[in-house]
């Protein structure tokens, strides 16, 4: 009797089971796969432990299987739970009609993470830009008779502690005004672990003011309406941050100064480890790089300075930084040999409504004439060499100008 009991019981358990497996299979969208798998199969798993523990009758097989119902009941239900609010905030696709119960409760992705998932980003059928109340500002029509770089479709930006804040308002701030999709990277530059003798302790350092960091980002996207999908990855971030999209598609948003091991200063005895990586990123990036200002700038900095070196995707990229609002500028000067005689930069401003004036370049090479005032930012075709962040004890910026406070947009070519 209790045998054909627990056969009874481990059919009945295999039954739900396989219509858990069922649902999984055909059913439409995340949270209806989800409710088959853990309903059917918390039931189904439940069943089947019940009749072997009739059928081997021993005491500690019946408390060891009475346990593990209990485990799955507690467990099972709230497992799903938190993976269909994931699925909803991550913008997964809802096929069922009816109203959205959750919207305004919880801040909802505008893409699924299927068409956010791969470095080439796939724009949305509805822009961002178009969900929100404030219409796009209309945009002059690129010239045709000069390169033109791709549309904006994703921004990426670097959280690094100490950095986070004025980095990820800028981002947001593009990315709202674009349309443009958000990726925020927490990285761990393990080249840093290596270079120290207690590796483990290193780690935990670094991942200690990594969490911080986040915990900072949480913070700021709390009071953003703008969604973003944070990495979290250890190597090489230069390896990590390679693109391979086109020049233009992709913008990523970098500090002035930091790097990815997070400020954490440790090595081992009679070596070196200075981590320079924040200038090679441009070459890594393959796209234009935006170096944020250190503090927030006056509202009447309005000057857009050119550090012309004869690159070929110079103005490309002004015309381009105009284009999607990386700046709101009225001036633009043009700093450049007196042999360079390009006009494109005249005629963008032209076109773009903002003030023209040439500037002589100075001998040093990407740095700018003392005496222009209002600098929002510095557009540069190469990053400033040596691709060092303190060269004899002076930032990197000061090769431009002493006391730079602007952004800086860098594209390679």
């Amino acid at each position: 009797m209790l045998a054909l009991l627990s056969i009874l019981f481990k059919l009945a358990g295999v039954a739900f089971l396989c219509i858990a497996a069922l649902g999984v299979i055909k059913l439409a969208d995340p949270f209806q796969r989800m409710h088959a798998a853990t309903k059917a199969g918390t039931l189904g798993a439940g069943l089947v432990i019940i009749g072997s523990v009739i059928a081997y009758g021993a005491l500690d097989a019946t408390v060891m299987g009475i346990l593990t119902v209990v485990f799955l009941l507690l467990t099972v239900p709230v497992a799903g739970h938190l993976l269909g609010r994931a699925a909803y905030v991550s913008g997964a696709q809802l096929t069922l009609s009816g109203d959205d119960a959750l919207s305004g409760v919880l801040t909802r992705a505008g893409q699924s993470l299927g068409k956010r998932s791969g470095w080439v980003s796939v724009a949305p059928k509805t822009p961002l830009s178009e969900r929100q109340d404030r219409a796009p500002e209309p945009r002059p029509t690129p010239r045709i008779d000069m390169p033109v770089l791709p549309a904006l479709e994703t921004v990426r930006f670097a959280i690094i502690d100490g950095q986070v804040a004025q980095v990820a308002e800028r981002a947001f701030s593009i990315a709202k005004r674009t349309g443009a999709s958000l990726s925020a990277y927490t990285l761990i530059d393990t080249r840093a672990i290596h270079a120290t003798a207690d590796q483990a302790r290193m780690r935990r350092l670094i991942r200690e003011r990594a969490s911080d960091a986040i915990s900072e980002f949480k913070s700021i996207t709390a009071e953003t309406d703008v969604a973003s999908i944070l990495h979290y990855d250890e190597g090489d971030p230069e390896a990590i941050l390679r693109c391979e999209t086109l020049p233009g598609q992709t913008l990523l948003v970098l500090p002035c100064q930091g790097w990815f091991h997070h400020q954490v200063e440790a090595r081992m005895d009679r070596t070196t480890w200075d981590p320079d990586g924040l200038l090679r990123l441009p070459s890594c990036h393959g796209g234009p790089v935006l170096f944020v200002a250190k503090t927030p700038l006056l509202e009447t900095a309005r000057t857009l300075v050119v550090r012309d070196c004869g690159e070929d995707h110079l103005a490309p990229l002004v015309e381009w930084s105009l284009l999607n609002h990386v700046w709101e500028v009225t001036q633009i000067v043009h700093v450049a040999d007196k042999r360079l005689k390009d006009a494109a930069l005249a005629e963008i401003a032209d076109r773009f409504g903002c003030g023209y004036t040439h500037h002589a370049a100075p001998d040093s090479v990407c740095a700018i004439p003392p005496g222009i005032v209002g600098i929002r930012a510095v557009v540069l075709g190469r990053t400033p060499r040596p691709l060092r962040t303190n060269w004899f004890g002076a930032p990197w910026l000061d090769r431009i100008a002493p006391d730079m406070t602007g952004d800086v947009l860098v594209m390679e070519r």
